[in-house]
């Protein structure tokens, strides 16, 4: 008995050993929307006081759950699971099912729960019904018909969360599903979650205050600030008025806060946010100029939050009231242009902040001088990146002028234009300078605090430089210090985290640290896609690591399907990466037998890749090696193993064996000798 005891306590330390994640889920890309919130609300849940300590599948509780694996992308046509899932699934203490109708018809969905049941974990199977992702007004259908079928055949009976309005709610939902993964009743949650919102509300109302009084203020004093004399009596009358329209809307938007009128729901700032703009796109139609504004100001507090397809639809909306205000008009475009440049459309974002510049009025007659500033700016680095830097430079020294002379030199906006001119000279290659824009930036934005938004930003700038001069563990030091402040400040899926997910995601790729940086960038490419235009420049690179990483994991499919994604936007924008991305996919091509599409890609690449990376002959040499592989797979050993002796030197002088590079020159030396002896 003793012995038996023994080896059943062996063996549940063991497998606790090998789990790393304390729920996988799994869920039909159509549910994304769903599963991303449902993974970033259970990695930023504080478990209660009373549980942590306690054992449970994965380990010990601590103050919050083990990281939880989300898979968004539906798998390439193939006969098993990706092997990448394939083992997320065996290290993981739970299966959270997404259960709706395109879960229920989800090959991979069905593939996942059978996978899991496999390893002996059916009574670890949870399931959230979520109402549908096309018509999530229809008719409630009846979990059977929302279940995956797998679930049925083999006879599990899960708990199921309803997130529908009708069943549990998001909240009860969610917390139903916490309380199976740590092993503990709904009640005891629920309670402690109500002593939670209480002290929120508390702390809500207080801010709301603060706001009310601080809205008041600025309203005010953008209307004292005017100074004509002939139009002091209608001025004052239209502050008198805007002030009041002003304060009615924070009372309301802000009620929600007060626990007379919550009603028991959970209320977040964005709820909130949501709720004065559902207010304020009803209200004042007869005051256009005050709507204008204060839907300028909400669209850029959403673009802060990271929401920005909100905030895009938000100004877009307001651009049909009839201001009468040229500042606000221009207040409104730069709104507009800051969107766009945002979805990457930066043709669009200078055309609008030009017309924004129009609007502006002249000298004293300004309200707000940062204003012009922010347009400059904006324009500057719109034009940055599309490499236009004789038109950007000029607009930036004239905002850093003004501010500097208005702020003094630690004013934000003089961190602005400094940051603004480290990007303009980060994309011209002069990393000197950049650099030293960036750490005067920093050195302003920490006066405010390290929590400063613009703190973690200027930290990832720095990583980018420092990586892109060669120092790869310098700039992992910059990116984690960045992603760490992005987390505490803006939460894990806010798209300023997107960049610098995919750039670690890039280090740990290098590195050939595979499972963990294909997690990274799955992140990465999830909150950009949620947010941003699916076209956006920024996407060639997410794109282009992730199919990397899933070919060297073995799924050279879904790696190929990955790169011809990032390529397209590579030749959209004419990114920098284009050639790297047409030698990678090339490599693929080749290995799959393609040889013809191959070679073709790689004849494509050769030049480009000289002309946008002069000064790193490793680039070019990377493309010869790669054509050398090709020639040898295809069967003309002698050409493609001169290639490949000719480049490799040149590589693995950049990167050492153990490296992606590098170890993939040595395989393809290796593989060239035994074609030569055969």
């Amino acid at each position: 008995m003793g012995g038996l005891i023994s080896e059943v306590a062996d063996e549940v330390a063991r497998e606790r050993d090998t789990l790393r994640y304390s729920a996988f889920i799994s869920y039909n890309h159509k549910d994304r929307a769903w599963a991303a919130w449902l993974h970033g609300k259970l990695e930023r849940y504080r478990l209660p006081d009373t549980v942590v300590g306690r054992a449970v599948a994965w380990g010990v509780l601590e103050t919050r759950l083990a990281p939880v694996f989300q898979d968004r992308e539906e798998l390439a046509a193939s006969t098993d699971l990706a092997s990448s899932v394939r083992q997320a699934l065996k290290e993981a203490a739970n299966l959270i099912v997404i259960c709706s109708t395109n879960g229920a018809q989800s090959r991979w969905v069905n593939e996942e729960v059978r996978e899991f049941v496999a390893l002996g974990r059916r009574s670890q199977i949870q399931c959230l019904i979520v109402p549908e992702a096309e018509h999530p007004a229809a008719p409630l259908l009846p979990e059977a018909q929302l279940f995956p079928p797998a679930l049925l055949e083999l006879g599990i009976e899960p708990l199921a969360a309803d997130a529908r309005p009708s069943g549990d709610g998001r909240q009860a939902a969610f917390l139903k599903l916490v309380a199976g993964l740590i092993g503990v009743r709904y009640d005891e949650l629920r309670q402690r979650e109500q002593a939670r919102r209480q002290k929120r509300l508390v702390l809500l109302a207080s801010a709301a205050l603060a706001g009310f009084l601080l809205m008041s203020a600025l309203a005010a004093f953008a209307f004292i600030s005017r100074a004509e004399a002939v139009r002091e009596r209608d001025l004052a009358r239209q502050k008198t008025i805007t002030a009041q329209r002003t304060t009615d809307f924070v009372k309301n938007l802000f009620r929600l806060a007060d626990p007379s009128e919550a009603k028991g729901n959970s209320i977040t700032v964005r709820e909130v946010l949501d709720r004065g703009a559902r207010q304020i796109e009803g209200e004042l139609s007869g005051e256009p100029d005050t709507k204008a504004e204060l839907v300028s100001t909400l669209s850029e507090v959403y673009m802060g939050l990271g929401a920005y397809r909100q905030a895009d639809g938000l100004i877009r909306r307001s651009l049909s009231l009839p201001v009468r205000s040229g500042e606000t008009r221009a207040r409104q475009l730069a709104a507009l242009g800051a969107s766009l440049a945002l979805q990457g459309n930066y043709q669009e974002a200078i055309a609008t902040y030009r017309r924004a510049a129009v609007y502006m009025p002249d000298g004293e007659k300004v309200r707000d001088p940062v204003l012009l500033s922010q347009i400059q700016i904006g324009q500057a680095e719109s034009l940055a990146a599309l490499e236009q830097y004789g038109q950007a430079w000029p607009l930036i020294r004239q905002a850093f002028g003004r501010d500097l002379a208005r702020e003094g030199p630690t004013g934000q906006s003089v961190a602005r234009a400094l940051e603004a001119g480290g990007f303009t000279a980060q994309m011209e290659g002069d990393f000197s300078r950049s650099r030293a824009l960036y750490t005067r930036a920093l050195a302003i934005r920490r006066q405010q605090g390290n929590l400063h938004p613009k703190v973690s930003e200027n930290l990832g700038e720095l990583g980018t430089i420092a990586y892109l001069a060669g120092d790869a563990a310098s700039a992992e030091q910059y990116w984690r210090q960045a992603l760490a402040r992005d987390q505490q400040v803006l939460g894990p899926d806010h798209p300023d985290s997107a960049a610098t997910l995919n750039n670690l995601g890039r280090v740990l790729l290098e590195q050939r640290k595979l499972p963990g940086a294909l997690q990274l960038l799955n992140r990465s490419a999830n909150i950009y896609l949620a947010q941003r235009n699916e076209e956006h420049d920024d996407l060639a690179f997410i794109f282009a690591n992730v199919g990397l990483a899933r070919a060297a994991l073995g799924d050279r499919s879904s790696g190929e399907r990955y790169l011809r994604r990032a390529l397209d936007i590579a030749e959209l924008h004419e990114h920098p990466a284009l050639a790297p991305i047409m030698t990678d996919l090339a490599d693929l091509r080749c290995k799959a037998g393609g040889y013809a599409e191959g070679l073709a890609l790689l004849e494509r690449a050769a030049p480009i890749m000289a002309e946008t990376y002069p000064h790193d002959p490793w680039r070019s040499a990377w493309v010869v090696n790669t054509r050398g592989a090709c020639l040898v797979a295809r069967g003309d050993v002698s050409a493609g193993s001169r290639l490949l002796q000719a480049s490799a030197p040149a590589v693995l002088k950049r990167w050492p064996d153990a490296t992606l590079y590098g170890s993939e020159v040595k395989q393809r030396l290796a593989a060239s000798r035994r074609a030569q002896r055969r």
